[in-house]
């Protein structure tokens, strides 16, 4: 049973198989993803089954209005960690569906809301932001300069995009 797990070191070589066959026209170095996970270990996971990876996805403290450059290390963590950067989340086909990605945002939320972060943030690649709008994303703006230079950095047509989080239960931020 496919399942989300953290991420490990070892597991690397699967994400980036994975990440070739999805994402050809944005690539990474592997030693990019090594920065993310040891950057922000809580917000990267694998979707699992055994040893065999079917999906992964990364996510790190940011600061809102800012996401990092594609295919860049991020350095320093930000002075302002007002949200959490969704970098990545991509599932192989046999693992689409059945809603393993709002398993994983559900994650992510306990986790902003565990660290007092109201926002998640993201880059919708030119294309796909009606799936993220689907999950509650809405536009950011304006987009200032900065802002589209690293927006560019993923190609054109991409978008910003956060979803401002509900508030859970103790109880619940526990459960996940």
């Amino acid at each position: 049973m496919m399942h989300w797990r953290p991420m490990r070191a070892d597991d690397l070589p699967q994400v980036m198989a994975i990440a070739a066959h999805l994402h050809p026209d944005y690539p990474e170095r592997q030693e990019i993803f090594a920065d993310k996970l040891a950057f922000y270990p809580a917000g990267c996971q694998v979707l699992a089954e055994d040893d065999a990876v079917f999906g992964y996805g990364f996510t790190h403290v940011w600061s809102l209005g800012l996401p990092p450059l594609l295919d860049a290390p991020l350095g320093a963590l930000p002075a302002g960690r007002d949200c959490l950067h969704l970098h990545d989340v991509a599932l192989m086909p046999q693992a689409q569906g059945a809603g393993r990605v709002d398993v994983y945002l559900d994650h992510l939320q306990a986790l902003a809301v565990g660290a007092g972060i109201e926002v998640l943030s993201l880059i919708a690649i030119a294309g796909k932001d009606g799936y993220w709008r689907g999950k509650g994303f809405q536009e950011f703006g304006p987009c200032d300069d900065q802002l589209q230079r690293r927006l560019d950095s993923y190609g054109s047509g991409n978008l910003y995009l956060c979803r401002r989080l509900t508030k859970l239960k103790e109880s619940d931020t526990q459960a996940v």
